[in-house]
């Protein structure tokens, strides 16, 4: 029989461990970490809205996917510069259509 270490002292707290203060990621680190955390919540989504407590291939993909499309609309709203007020963006309703044709 090989040799086998015992714990000095067994913990039996039934919390799991406290995860060390994250450190400052890398700017492709932390948006790798975001796609990940939002493509496994749109996957539980998924997955409640079915109904089901499995989870396809396809559904991780599709997932994966309007992970992708959320974070490059955000990232295209974020880049966009507001253009100062005019005339005519004061005749537009919050959705983009005129006054005259709403």
């Amino acid at each position: 029989m090989p040799y086998q270490r015992i714990p000095a002292r067994i913990d039996t707290d039934s919390r799991p461990p406290e995860a060390p203060a994250p450190a400052t990621l890398p700017p492709s680190v932390a948006r790798l970490a975001a796609r990940t955390r939002l493509s496994a919540e749109l996957l539980a989504a998924i997955m409640a809205v079915d109904g089901r407590t499995r989870a396809t291939l396809d559904d991780m993909e599709r997932a994966d996917a309007l992970a992708d499309v959320l974070l490059a609309r955000r990232r295209q709203r974020a880049g966009r510069q507001r253009p100062e007020p005019t005339q005519d963006s004061a005749d537009r309703s919050d959705n983009g259509i005129t006054a005259a044709h709403a």
